[in-house]
């Protein structure tokens, strides 16, 4: 961790005011997962290329997450049976700020993932109705059908590039939480890289590919709920199931 921390103050500084006019809430994404051990070298090979939001000094910052879903799991489901039109909603919680959102992030057919939020007061598991009314909007879901399924926490840092196209984030340590179970994922770093349009690859992308790191799907709500529960269909998860436990889960 200290390795990364040097590396991260070597990097230029933008505000959460720069970083607003990259906010991409509808947008192309691809993720990767790599090993903590790796992540050093990378963040050294794209120090010219990007630069990390920082807040009163800080740069990296705590994430909480509850998931919902109906009780008969419809959206874990379509996301493991390869559906698209999928949404995932999740309350949000940035720790460090105390700030709440209530988000709805909808996968459509073409591949793109759109994100609508509204602030909340707190993290509590309650829907108020204008959260209702925003997910009935917003969804194909009444929010009284959902109930929380799990929690999901990890730490993160966000990277953007010199023309404000690409938003990067950095997940460290995710976690995953239940009634009866908890793991962490110590060894697992999460990419996402965001773009309007993938018409340029992201210079980060072309790193990771020379460093063998190959492009992988992952929901942090299915991967921790086929983690979490044994009963759970998790057909489609189970090659990157196998191999959370050989790398990344120690």
């Amino acid at each position: 961790m200290n390795q990364i921390i040097h590396k991260l103050k070597q990097l230029n500084k933008v505000s959460l005011s720069d970083l607003d006019r990259v906010k991409l809430m509808n947008r192309t994404d691809e993720k990767f997962c790599l090993h903590i051990d790796d992540l050093p070298k990378v963040l050294e090979a794209v120090q010219n290329d990007y630069s990390v939001l920082a807040i009163e000094g800080e740069t990296i910052f705590n994430y909480d997450n509850t998931y919902f879903d109906t009780v008969d799991n419809q959206m874990f489901l379509n996301h493991q049976n390869g559906k698209l039109n999928r949404h995932k909603i999740r309350l949000r919680k940035y720790v460090q700020t105390d700030d709440h959102f209530l988000e709805v992030k909808f996968k459509n057919n073409k591949g793109r993932t759109i994100k609508k939020r509204i602030e909340r007061e707190g993290f509590e598991s309650v829907f108020t109705h204008d959260e209702l009314n925003f997910i009935g909007d917003s969804t194909n879901y009444s929010g009284i059908q959902l109930e929380p399924k799990i929690s999901n926490y990890f730490h993160r840092f966000t990277l953007v590039d010199k023309e404000f196209t690409e938003r990067i984030t950095v997940d460290l340590f995710p976690g995953f939480k239940n009634q009866d179970k908890e793991i962490t994922l110590n060894n697992l770093v999460i990419i996402e890289i965001k773009q309007s349009k993938a018409a340029k690859p992201a210079v980060i992308i072309n790193v990771l590919k020379e460093n063998k790191i190959r492009k992988q799907g992952f929901s942090k709500y299915c991967v921790g709920r086929a983690l979490l529960e044994e009963k759970i269909k998790k057909n489609n998860f189970k090659p990157l199931l196998i191999k959370i436990g050989k790398e990344y889960h120690n």
